[in-house]
């Protein structure tokens, strides 16, 4: 189930085999592989490759094609230094790296408001004097995130696709799409949720951020707002054979925390936000993880600046 880390409910999918993922290609800039990756990122990656041998064709329409392809892989791209911190009481025991770790949570919650207010600013300047016309919307991303997450739930058990390719980043559709295909022919699940597990702390924002991204090979840049949403539950999963009869000893009820990520598009000149959408889920982050995370993003961007140079 690790490969799953990306697909938002690996135990709903039910596949007759376990699908291997490949590890060649992170689904967001290079912060580490530990986090999760899709199958399609990795597919879309290979078209890319593939389409490396019409170089001989016209410039022009060469061009075209990269910004179509790398447009559609941005669309599924985490937010460069997104975390999911650990409760304190599971922070590292020696005091350096405690402090450590403290002091990288901290940095990253001032790089993310430092982002958000650079934004507002933008959304200012647009409107001249008077108050941004950006909104964060940062109290409907519970709400939202519950009601999303109920629904993903019900449309992988229940096989709705349509539901899915409405309310799922065009990755993550793909991938479940793919999967509920490979279920045994005849099936029927159901899913339920139960309750609403340790509701004095969840569910609860564990990351929000608001960043510029460029769009594919242009020089233009849009906004996307991102928040990651902690949920603590209970599940029912309930399987039927072909005649509707229950599956002896496929009823299991789980307790799951879960770690909701969902992207909203921002309109460039209204600064409207749009529809939110699941990209998937994300584990708790390691002191260990975030620093690899962080070494590997900062190489990357070195690179990419000796890269322009």
């Amino acid at each position: 189930m690790a490969g799953f880390a990306h697909i938002a409910r690996p135990w709903l999918l039910l596949t007759r085999s376990p699908m291997r993922v490949p590890t060649t290609v992170s689904p967001y800039l290079g912060l580490g592989y530990s986090r999760g990756i899709s199958v399609t990122t990795a597919r879309r990656s290979a078209r890319v490759e593939t389409h490396k041998t019409f170089k001989r064709k016209a410039e022009g329409a060469r061009r075209d094609w990269n910004k179509i392809v790398t447009s559609e892989v941005m669309n599924s791209l985490l937010l460069p230094y997104t975390i999911v911190p650990p409760p304190v009481w599971r922070f590292p025991r020696s005091p350096i790296k405690f402090a450590r770790m403290v002091w990288l949570i901290a940095k990253n919650r001032a790089v993310s408001l430092g982002s958000r207010l650079s934004v507002y600013l933008m959304s200012m300047r647009t409107n001249g004097v008077g108050w941004p016309k950006f909104k964060s919307g940062k109290k409907s991303c519970i709400p939202a995130a519950k009601a999303l997450h109920a629904q993903m739930s019900e449309a992988v058990a229940a096989g709705d696709r349509e539901t899915l390719r409405r309310i799922c980043s065009p990755e993550l559709f793909q991938t479940l799409a793919g999967a509920i295909d490979a279920r045994p022919p005849g099936t029927r699940t159901e899913w339920e949720l139960v309750r609403y597990d340790n509701k004095l702390r969840y569910p609860r924002i564990a990351d929000f951020r608001i960043a510029y991204q460029p769009l594919g090979t242009s020089k233009q840049m849009r906004v996307l707002k991102q928040a990651v949403v902690s949920i603590s539950s209970v599940q029912r999963l309930t399987r039927y054979d072909k005649s509707g009869a229950l599956i002896p000893g496929s009823e299991r009820e789980r307790y799951m925390m879960e770690h909701l990520v969902l992207q909203a598009p921002v309109k460039d000149v209204t600064y409207e936000t749009g529809p939110w959408q699941i990209w998937g889920t994300l584990p708790e982050m390691s002191f260990e993880t975030m620093c690899t995370d962080i070494a590997i993003f900062s190489e990357a961007l070195a690179n990419q600046g000796r890269n322009r140079a």
